[in-house]
């Protein structure tokens, strides 16, 4: 019988593996239409629900001090609120008033990352802040 953590460890390479072909996916349909891609996009679709469960993969069941599940709209928080020019899209999520739960929120700056080309370097800072990504919050 495999071990918990090499479950886990081929169930992550998966999905790793689905969140690349989904970016492959959206490479070819923009070279293929020569246009941006837009909202309408079933690819982009794929891949927003794909890197969404890697970014909730195996994440433990917190919930802040008022009783809310904590997602990674907290780790993004927690990784970028710091770090001048990564925290412009935190501010600017956080200044939408209609924008109320942290998945509603998480997905924004994903967003607006993707829209400002800086959804890779977004992405970086966070892995690279080991002792939020480490944290037993997350």
């Amino acid at each position: 019988m495999a071990s918990s953590s090499s479950v886990g460890d081929k169930q992550l390479q998966r999905i790793i593996r689905d969140l690349h072909d989904a970016v492959m996916e959206l490479s070819k349909e923009h070279k293929e239409c020569g246009e941006p891609i837009t909202d309408d996009s079933a690819s982009l679709h794929k891949f927003f629900y794909k890197l969404e469960y890697l970014l909730q993969f195996d994440q433990k069941e917190k919930t802040t001090f008022l009783g809310q599940r904590k997602d990674y709209w907290d780790y993004f928080c927690d990784c970028l609120i710091k770090i001048k020019g990564a925290n412009d899209g935190v501010r600017f999520v956080k200044s939408i008033p209609e924008l109320k739960t942290s998945l509603g929120k998480g997905r924004a700056l994903i967003r607006y990352s993707l829209v400002h080309q800086r959804l890779a370097d977004t992405l970086q800072q966070c892995f690279i802040n080991q002792k939020v990504t480490r944290s037993d919050n997350f």
